[in-house]
């Protein structure tokens, strides 16, 4: 099996912090590269009737994600890998989704679980939409906690 790119979607959860260390340990065995996503939509805060928002704060959005993408990097910067990030607008599952087709990825590593996810389901809702498109497999991380509920 020839795994080149990986791609790591995170929404900087603690479920999205162990699906990076578990592709850092993938990349090592592999030595395959590493593509860490943001996808950011602004679904979670408001309906799209009370959506009239400015580029401004799009782009403000777009910084602060790309500086907690770099925050996670310097790790694996530090382990040798070959990191980069990307941070893009949108439905997160598409996004990843349509990233992973960009890039050719091999393998999407990412949790279980996010930030979104409700208590009482094994898989998130975007993990569970990923699985349904990914053009590639999906390795997805089960935090220790999730096993033993």
């Amino acid at each position: 099996m020839k795994i080149e790119t990986i791609l790591v979607p995170t929404d900087f959860s603690d479920h999205a912090d162990k699906a990076f260390a578990t592709a850092i340990e993938l990349a090592r065995v592999f030595g395959s590269r590493i593509e860490l996503l943001h996808a950011y939509d602004f679904g979670r805060w408001v309906t799209l009737d009370e959506a009239t928002f400015s580029e401004s704060l799009s782009h403000d959005l777009r910084r602060a994600a790309e500086n907690k993408l770099e925050s996670l990097v310097e790790h694996a910067n530090t382990e040798g890998l070959d990191v980069s990030t990307r941070a893009d607008f949108g439905i997160p599952s598409q996004v990843i989704t349509e990233r992973a087709r960009e890039t050719s990825a091999d393998l999407i590593v990412m949790g279980s679980r996010g930030l979104g996810a409700v208590k009482r389901l094994f898989l998130g809702s975007v993990t569970a939409r990923t699985l349904q498109t990914s053009p590639c497999p999906v390795f997805t991380v089960v935090d220790d906690h999730e096993a033993s509920d």
